[in-house]
């Protein structure tokens, strides 16, 4: 069951890649809750698979015009944690004022095969420096 987890999210993250909102939902429990932090555009508490949408649709609002598709890959890496999955991965940007490239986090609880919580963790004071230009 342990390595099932892992194929779930691994298959959310090829979703994320490709921008496949039912792929990305087909992997979440219809009560997730979704945990970003609240400093980013796209942060705060999400719940169900509306909430998923809308943290979806602000993330890809968010990085859709700095990003290429190959920037779109996230290089992950899954760690087996029994009923969590934990995930190491990259964030990738470009715009007229340089190149974003940071690590990040993200843990995932399951159950019955699906995830039923998602926490990211990111270094967020990096992120929202490239967003607004900042240098």
């Amino acid at each position: 069951m342990l390595q099932e987890n892992v194929e779930i999210v691994r298959r959310l993250f090829e979703a994320v890649e490709r921008r496949d909102l039912a792929g990305v939902l087909a992997a979440y429990d219809p009560e997730i809750v979704i945990r970003e932090a609240d400093s980013l555009p796209y942060g705060g508490v999400y719940r169900g698979h509306e909430g998923a949408i809308k943290h979806g649709e602000g993330y890809v609002g968010t990085w859709a015009n700095r990003q290429t598709s190959a920037e779109e890959k996230l290089s992950p890496t899954f760690l087996d944690a029994g009923d969590y999955v934990v995930v190491l991965w990259r964030q990738r940007a470009a715009d007229g004022t340089g190149n974003f490239d940071s690590s990040a986090a993200s843990v995932y609880k399951l159950r019955s095969g699906k995830i039923i919580e998602s926490e990211m963790f990111q270094d967020t004071a990096a992120i929202l420096k490239f967003l607004t230009g900042e240098k």
